[in-house]
Formats: structure tokens, C-alpha cells, sequence
């Protein structure tokens, strides 16, 4: 495997192995929040943050490859991210609140989430001027396909009620447990059915420019 191959693919591995924490983040509800509620939680996270993510992703990802001025197109690109993140949080916090109106520390978890969400922004930096330097246009690239990402998650999230279900009254902690085994399952898995989540990009998008490239 030639040193460009080979770092493409350790950062499909460490996307992976972020995702699976956030996951199991999503997974961990209240403490007394039955394995049902924070199910249909996740389910909606998932059903909500893909199509938006990866479409204002894709716009503004080549919008930073393409700007004279990238630490602008990057604020934008990451502010969005966020932005988006956030926001389904809060969706997710008030269908929680909904469901059981007597949740006493949601605002609490909700804080964690999002603190969480941030202390990704530095990663996201890195990575992306990482990919930038590549030279490779994210037009010419495979990207994610939302359906196949929801159908994927919700197979995961269906797994992991299952699981929790089962293992309930024999296990005090069975949330955590299921939360660590939806993370090393996404981290161990992911890499490995990344290719079929892809589409490839069409051709008249495949033959856009390289990045204009400007000091910073």
C-alpha cells in the first residue's frame, strides 16, 4: 500500500473510531430512561443529522478547497457542522423531555454533548488542511451516501435495543455496556463496509479544477 493509500485509510479509521464514541454518547440516556426511549432518540438523531449534514458538508468542504481565502471557507464549514450538530441535540433533548416530562437532568447531559461537539472543532481543523494539502477536489472523491448511512445506523441502533433488551435484568449497567459495544463495533466494522456507504461522484463533477491554493 503506497503512503498516500495508507493515510487515507487510517483516517477512514479514525473517522470511525469518532464516530463510534459519539454513538455511544447518543446511546447513553438518563439513567432511568428506558432502552425504548433513548432508541427512538438516536433513530431520530440519525434521521435528522445526515441529510443535512453531509449535503451542507459537501457544498462547504468545496467551497474551502476552492476559496482564495480558506481559514474563512473553514470557519464557515466548521460553523455549520456545529451548527447542525447542536441543533439536533436540542431537537433530540426536547422529544426526550416529551416522552417522559419528569427527566430531571436532561439539561446536564444535553451540556456534555455539546461540549463534546467542540472539543472536536481542533480535529476538524487538522483534518481538513490535512485534505486540502492532498490536492485531490472533494468532487472527484466517493462521498457518503445519506440513505445508506440511516439504513446502516438504524440496523446498529435496532442491534444494540435488541442487545440491551435482552441483557437488562441480568446486567446493573446494561446502557453502558451496550454504549462501549456500539463504539468498538462501529470503530471494528466501519472500515470495513465504508465502500458500500460511498457513491461515486458523477463524471461531469469528476473533472472540476484542483483547489486554488493561497497563503494563509
Amino acid at each position: 500500500m503506497n503512503p498516500q493509500r495508507r493515510s487515507a485509510a487510517q483516517g477512514v479509521r479514525r473517522g470511525y473510531a469518532v464516530a463510534g464514541v459519539v454513538l455511544a454518547f447518543m446511546w447513553l440516556g438518563e439513567g432511568n430512561e428506558p432502552a425504548w426511549a433513548h432508541a427512538v432518540r438516536a433513530a431520530f438523531l440519525l434521521m435528522l443529522i445526515p441529510p443535512l449534514l453531509l449535503r451542507t458538508n459537501r457544498r462547504l468542504t468545496t467551497a474551502f478547497y476552492e476559496s482564495p481565502h480558506p481559514r474563512r471557507a473553514l470557519a464557515r464549514l466548521i460553523a455549520a457542522r456545529i451548527l447542525i450538530v447542536s441543533a439536533a441535540l436540542v431537537a433530540s433533548a426536547v422529544l426526550g423531555h416529551l416522552m417522559d416530562p419528569h427527566t430531571t437532568h436532561e439539561s446536564r447531559a444535553l451540556g456534555i454533548r455539546a461540549l463534546c461537539v467542540l472539543l472536536t472543532v481542533p480535529l476538524q481543523i487538522r483534518a481538513a488542511h490535512r485534505a486540502r494539502a492532498g490536492g485531490v477536489h472533494p468532487s472527484s472523491r466517493p462521498t457518503l451516501s445519506a440513505p445508506r448511512v440511516i439504513c446502516a445506523k438504524l440496523g446498529l441502533i435496532a442491534a444494540a435495543l435488541l442487545a440491551q433488551m435482552l441483557i437488562d435484568p441480568y446486567v446493573a449497567e446494561a446502557q453502558v455496556c451496550i454504549a462501549a459495544a456500539v463504539a468498538v463495533t462501529v470503530a471494528v466494522l466501519g472500515p470495513r463496509i465504508h465502500a458500500k456507504l460511498l457513491i461515486a461522484p458523477t463524471p461531469r463533477a469528476a473533472e472540476q479544477r484542483s483547489p486554488a491554493r493561497a497563503t494563509t
